[in-house]
């Protein structure tokens, strides 16, 4: 049904009742969980999708001055950019009798304690979101930032680390599209050996599931809860690869990468161990396999043939790798945000014991020393407000971006997601110029995850440090 201009949508914000003018709603929509938005006006509650588009939600309760409460319907409005008003429920759309003003887009009626009064809603969004405006950095200079990085970078080899039977492993970086959970649904195939789970839908196509437990050699568990599907491009073929856990990205020189020995390849594994790396910490070794060596074997090439529709299917699907970005989405409480990969250097576990600084902001928790370099750790969840208890598995996501470095401390890696360049979502301009960190979005079963520009993350933390630290210094 049209929205006409003599009629009224009233809602209520709290303790009041609020009338609009209903020719200024575009909608109104069931609330769906909303994606808080750190650094942004009290008012800001987060952001939804909504038809390819990340739409802001404001508390209305909050915008007239009250608390924020349960979020019953978003009342979504025509404005540039769109925006939603987050609501109690909603009461009534009737027409406006002959007596009764018309009330005009962005003008509201409240009705409370305190009787019936105007309120002007353009004139509150401008004091609170002065600084809105939707921003597009340039591309050119995004992929001059991300090559930077790459060529600083250039020397030291990255690994996906996982476990397989309490053992360590890894697979080149490069060579991993995805990390996500264990599809619900895999199809069983007949006739098939213990090392083909089966297979699973992957953007309208075929996915081969593969247990790389049997690749290995190693006994089948069944699928554990905590399972991660690792999507790994090899050859002209895109496979799953099922692990047990993945533990983390790590970044080593080339000269703690050794040549197995040829004892690690002897056994019933197809798969085959390439070389062997010298953990950074001095804890350990981990396996690295070989992804051209993964599928060697005749008994695997035919299982794969047997599961898919063909090679050209495949090829077409690495035709389109060129055209997504990869990123590494990190767990920060409820919520979820996305770095990419290409400035990422490392995901390592959180150190038993940091090197405090003294006189630092509470959110520097200390330094390490990360192959001869002092980086500092940075506390993401009091960056970001998040409240509630701290993971007591954190990781350390180490962050490079031209001579800037620094590791942020999150919750957990949640996993590494590959978006086709069309998929991605701007970000609206929120948060004021100084602490805006969010450039891009995408959605995700329903949600949004807003993802950050590594550069924007380093400069703020650098001078938040600088402005800190000076403040706690003496005066001379």
């Amino acid at each position: 049904m049209a929205l006409q201009s003599r009629q009224r949508l009233t809602v209520r914000a709290g303790e009041a009742k609020v009338a609009m003018a209903a020719a200024g709603v575009a909608e109104v929509i069931r609330a769906p969980r909303i994606t808080r938005m750190p650094h942004g006006p009290e008012s800001l509650l987060g952001v939804i999708p909504l038809r390819g588009k990340v739409l802001p939600v404001v508390s209305l309760s909050r915008l007239l001055g009250g608390a924020a409460g349960a979020v019953d319907r978003v009342v979504v409005l025509r404005r540039e950019p769109p925006l939603g008003l987050a609501v109690d429920g909603v009461e009534a759309l009737k027409a406006v009798d002959g007596d009764q003003a018309e009330l005009v887009d962005g003008q509201l009626l409240l009705d409370d304690a305190d009787g019936a009064r105007w309120f002007d809603l353009t004139t509150a969004l401008e004091a609170q979101f002065a600084a809105t405006r939707q921003t597009v950095r340039a591309a050119t200079s995004l992929g001059e930032t991300e090559q930077a990085a790459k060529t600083v970078r250039a020397p030291d080899l990255v690994h996906l680390a996982f476990e397989l039977a309490g053992q360590a492993y890894a697979l080149p970086l490069e060579a991993v599209s995805e990390v996500a959970s264990v599809p619900a649904e895999i199809l069983a195939l007949p006739r098939t050996e213990e090392v083909l789970i089966g297979v699973a839908e992957r953007r309208g196509g075929v996915l081969p599931v593969l247990s790389t437990r049997r690749l290995l050699g190693l006994p089948a568990d069944g699928l554990r809860g905590d399972a991660r599907l690792v999507v790994t491009r090899i050859g002209g073929r895109v496979i799953g690869l099922v692990v047990d856990r993945v533990d983390a990205i790590l970044r080593s020189a080339p000269d703690r990468l050794r040549s197995a020995p040829s004892l690690f390849n002897r056994g019933e594994g197809e798969a085959r161990i390439e070389s062997v790396l010298r953990k950074g910490d001095g804890k350990g070794l981990v396996s690295v396999l070989s992804p051209e060596r993964l599928l060697a074997d005749d008994r695997v090439a035919r299982l794969l043939a047997s599961a898919t529709s063909g090679e050209e299917t495949d090829m077409v699907e690495m035709d389109r790798a060129a055209a997504r970005e990869r990123f590494v989405v990190i767990r920060l409480g409820d919520e979820q945000y996305g770095l990419p990969v290409a400035s990422v250097d490392e995901v390592i576990r959180m150190p038993e014991a940091l090197t405090r600084l003294p006189k630092a902001p509470a959110y520097v928790q200390g330094v390490i020393n990360l192959r001869g370099r002092v980086v500092p750790i940075i506390d993401q969840r009091q960056r970001f407000s998040i409240e509630g208890e701290r993971s007591a598995a954190g990781r350390v996501v180490v962050v490079t971006v031209g001579a800037l470095q620094a590791g942020f401390a999150v919750d957990s890696v949640a996993s590494i997601l590959e978006i086709d360049a069309a998929d991605l979502l701007l970000a609206p301009d929120l948060a004021d110029e100084e602490r805006r960190v969010f450039d891009r979005a995408i959605e995700r079963d329903g949600e949004v995850i807003l993802l950050i520009d590594p550069q924007a993350l380093l400069d703020r933390a650098e001078a938040d440090l600088l402005a800190d630290l000076t403040e706690k210094s003496p005066v001379s």
